[in-house]
């Protein structure tokens, strides 16, 4: 009896195949059985990721919202509810004083439970509205001024066959987006889902010279996507994560992995103009390979993905910086030292006697190298 499996990880098992598979039925949520194991396991999962995206906005220095103390937010497929659980109790206190949180969902169930369970910090302010999305209806008319924040996870996975729609839901919502506001998108870190996210992302740019990508992207882009120029690319965030012993018991009789947060994402805001001028960086998209004789990784500038290595015969003490580049780091792009790194077999070489400058780390704190390493 102590082998056999529990119901608790057969629901998730058939709730993980059904996600890759696009095979689960829309009104999953209203099962409480999966509405149970959905909010231990992959809302546990969600909630990381709104701590984690709630910091990093901090952290890079983006949450004025034009100093408002009271926030107006919109979440789109709410669910369980703790992605913007994790999200808008982050950002309480250091961004805002008070948030009046808008959560729709198809399940009324689901939103009830959030309404029922969560114990909200007295600022938070929730109201629930019962609704399939894309579809607008009179969404709009529960929101009274403009949006401060709009938050979206996982809905696009879930609904692929609707990402026009979800374009058009967006652009509506961007119209009442107030200065200064915020979209934060998030979904799953696979090809399918990283790439209907970015494409829309590049959709939304395209319409709206004042929507600007805060992250990750680097050097504000405003063009295409670099990693969907190729089918076969994609891109997402691999950031370590200290989950708990019990959440990687759970994890391993899956067959998942839970060591860090995976997912792509974008933080959108709305602007005008250009951000603060600084150096052009380089955000390492691939994990950093140590192969014999270099290290080398995918870099993103924004405009288009390079294969950057350095040779160990290169190697000096301002470069050992580049062996300890994780998945997400920015660095200054050295092209713009004034030198032209040369190419050979499709790397593009890293200059003789340029030094590494840290921009950023994964988590948008600022990556003072020399710091680092007193």
């Amino acid at each position: 009896m102590g082998n056999k499996k529990s119901r608790k990880v057969a629901v998730l098992e058939e709730l993980s195949r059904g996600f890759t598979k696009r095979s689960l039925d829309g009104g999953y949520m209203d099962d409480p059985e999966f509405r149970k194991a959905y909010g231990e396991y992959f809302g546990t999962v969600g909630f990381e990721k709104g701590i984690a995206l709630s910091r990093e906005i901090k952290n890079r220095g983006i949450t004025a919202f034009n100093g408002k103390k009271r926030l107006s937010a919109i979440d789109l497929g709410t669910g369980t509810g703790e992605f913007v659980r994790g999200l808008s109790e982050g950002l309480l206190e250091e961004s805002a004083h008070e948030i009046d949180l808008l959560c729709v969902d198809r399940s009324r169930a689901a939103l009830q439970d959030l309404s029922d369970h969560w114990i909200r910090p007295v600022p938070i302010r929730l109201r629930l509205r019962e609704a399939i999305l894309p579809d607008r209806k009179d969404l709009l008319e529960e929101v009274t001024g403009e949006i401060d924040l709009l938050s979206m996870a996982n809905l696009l996975a879930e609904n692929e066959d609707r990402l026009s729609g979800f374009r058009d839901l967006l652009a509506t919502f961007f119209s009442r987006l107030s200065p200064g506001g915020m979209m934060i998108l998030v979904e799953p870190a696979d090809r399918r889902s990283s790439r209907a996210l970015l494409s829309l992302g590049d959709d939304l740019l395209g319409r709206f010279p004042d929507l600007h990508v805060e992250a990750p992207c680097p050097n504000d882009r405003r063009g295409p996507c670099p990693a969907l120029e190729d089918p076969a690319d994609w891109c997402h965030e691999d950031r370590p994560t200290p989950f708990s012993s019990t959440m990687k018991r759970t994890a391993a009789s899956l067959g998942h992995i839970k060591d860090s947060l995976k997912m792509t994402y974008l933080v959108l805001s709305r602007r005008a103009g250009e951000g603060e001028a600084g150096p052009r960086s380089l955000r390492l998209v691939s994990p950093l390979h140590k192969e014999k004789g270099m290290a080398w990784g995918l870099f993103c500038d924004g405009k288009a993905l390079i294969r950057l290595r350095l040779l160990n015969r290169n190697r000096h003490e301002d470069t050992k910086a580049f062996g300890r580049l994780r998945r997400g780091d920015s660095i200054v792009d050295p092209r713009t030292a004034g030198s032209t790194p040369g190419r050979e077999g499709g790397f593009v070489e890293w200059p003789t006697g340029e030094s590494v400058v840290g921009v950023r780390r994964s988590d948008g704190t600022l990556w003072e190298i020399s710091r680092e390493e007193n």
